[in-house]
């Protein structure tokens, strides 16, 4: 099959350079833009089986500098065929084709410059709930998309602080649903990437919309999400700003020692690493906190360490 595709594509080649063009991807780019002209008509009525919808995928992926030139329309057909009313294997193609977009060097720039758009119009409308299992997939792929945007740094901290209270509201059913182990756990990755690459531009108010979620993911049933959420919980304390809220902080530190006497003892390391950072602002009210708890654990050596720790790293 390999060696099929290398023959098609410097078939391709040729035929491009005899009319003038480049390469294959020129005459990719040729026929997306004619097509794209063509289907501004009926790209809204699209289903699964629509033929037109195939072809666009395959132009889509094989064109070059067509992608940079109609981009904005590229953008409003995907829109239109990820509408919650579209069926599951249309709206998954479509957003496969964002992800593959997303990948591309080539485009860096122009997603830049178009990223709210991507979030408002395409992305955070396929995460929101909907009845049936399917749209899960939907939801976590849509999430996926905008962790590659967040780690290829193809939208602005500024652009995406804009849009942060909706994609919360869509994290936080994500985050909730007991039937997705593997979009609860996208979600969490999701929050510490926000929390990364938006600690510049957050308020206090902002780690208060995010501490109860991560709060109620320490109690899941997958400890792998746990083990997540504690990793998460470590950045949102380094980022933290010192001091915050006095009542906030010792809610959330003493909800956190609750693990500290897990069974596990992976969910154990995590845990204390997450009090160490904790500990980074509001010492005094830390020790306060980890005092009271001594009298408290089951194995109160484990807190006694734990303040040990704390105060050799924080010399």
């Amino acid at each position: 099959m390999a060696a099929l595709k290398s023959q098609v594509d410097q078939t391709m080649d040729v035929l491009a350079r005899s009319v003038g063009l480049g390469d294959g991807s020129d005459l990719f780019s040729v026929e997306l833009t004619y097509l794209i002209d063509e289907m501004k008509e009926n790209y809204e009525k699209w289903n699964k089986h629509s033929s037109e919808r195939f072809i666009f995928d395959l132009l889509v992926r094989r064109s070059q500098n067509a992608l940079i030139e109609r981009f904005e329309d590229i953008l409003f057909i995907i829109a239109a065929n990820v509408e919650p009313e579209k069926e599951v294997e249309l709206r998954m193609d479509m957003l496969a084709l964002i992800e593959f977009l997303l990948s591309q060097e080539i485009l860096a720039e122009t997603i830049f410059f178009y990223a709210e758009i991507i979030l408002k119009m395409i992305l955070i409308p396929s995460t929101v709930w909907k009845v049936g299992s399917p749209n899960v997939k939907i939801r976590k792929a849509s999430v996926i998309c905008m962790i590659r945007m967040i780690d290829n740094k193809l939208v602005s901290p500024e652009k995406l602080n804009n849009s942060f209270k909706a994609i919360l509201g869509v994290l936080k059913n994500c985050i909730d649903d007991d039937w997705a182990n593997d979009l609860r756990f996208t979600s969490v990755i999701m929050i510490r990437k926000l929390i990364q690459y938006l600690s510049p531009v957050f308020t206090d108010e902002d780690y208060k919309e995010i501490y109860p979620e991560l709060l109620k993911r320490l109690d899941d049933s997958q400890d792998g999400i746990r083990i997540a959420t504690a990793e998460t919980f470590q950045v949102f304390f380094r980022a933290l700003p010192d001091p915050w809220s006095s009542s906030l902080y010792e809610y959330t530190v003493k909800n956190i020692f609750i693990h500290l006497d897990d069974s596990n003892p992976e969910i154990q390391k995590a845990i204390r690493e997450v009090l160490v950072a904790a500990a980074r602002i509001q010492r005094d009210k830390f020790y306060e906190i980890a005092e009271e708890q001594v009298h408290k654990f089951q194995h109160p050596s484990q807190v006694k360490a734990l303040i040990e720790q704390v105060q050799a790293s924080y010399k």
